[in-house]
Order: structure tokens, then C-alpha cells, then sequence
């Protein structure tokens, strides 16, 4: 037992010595957005995709009652709202409020 060099961390060779090179590393200072919150984020934008598309279609051309539009709005629409309502987190039910 005399002849076992003690252990620390910082010396070179050893398996502690990872430390040193993490702390060199810059800090984030923010968080990534999760594969889910993006997913809301795009299927939003279809909503709005739709929404931007009939208005621009009835401004540009003085037409707002037409079912090839109705369709097209429905569609990207639909997806949007289908997608935003898959994407959302589960209710956590029998835990309080935060």
C-alpha cells in the first residue's frame, strides 16, 4: 500500500483529469428548443401560411369567394392546426400546479 501514488485529479494521465479541458469550454447562454417545440413552431407557421395566402389572394385579385382557394386554405390549415395539436406536451394529471 506504501507504493500506490495517491490519486488526484489534476495530474496528467489520470482519469480525472477531464475537468481541466470542460471548464476551458464557453458556457451556452441559451437552450436548444426541443424537436417538439420547433415541430409547434412550423406547424404554426402553416396556420399562418394559410392565413397570409387567402389575404394576399383576395387583395391581389378581388376575389374572396372561391372554393380552389377555400381548399387550399383548408388544407394548409388543417395540417397546421393537426400538427400544432400533436406536437403539444401531455397533460401531467395527479401533480400540482407549479
Amino acid at each position: 500500500m506504501a507504493d500506490e501514488e495517491p490519486k488526484d485529479a489534476d495530474s496528467p494521465g489520470k482519469k480525472g483529469s477531464r475537468s481541466k479541458d470542460r471548464s476551458a469550454r464557453p458556457k451556452r447562454s441559451f437552450s436548444l428548443p426541443s424537436a417538439r417545440q420547433v415541430g409547434f413552431g412550423l406547424f404554426g407557421a402553416l396556420v399562418g401560411l394559410a392565413l397570409a395566402f387567402y389575404l394576399w389572394w383576395g387583395i391581389s385579385f378581388g376575389v374572396w369567394i372561391d372554393n380552389g382557394i377555400y381548399a387550399m386554405v383548408i388544407t394548409l390549415a388543417g395540417f397546421g392546426l393537426a400538427g400544432m395539436w400533436l406536437t403539444l406536451p401531455p397533460k401531467r394529471r395527479g401533480l400540482p400546479a407549479p
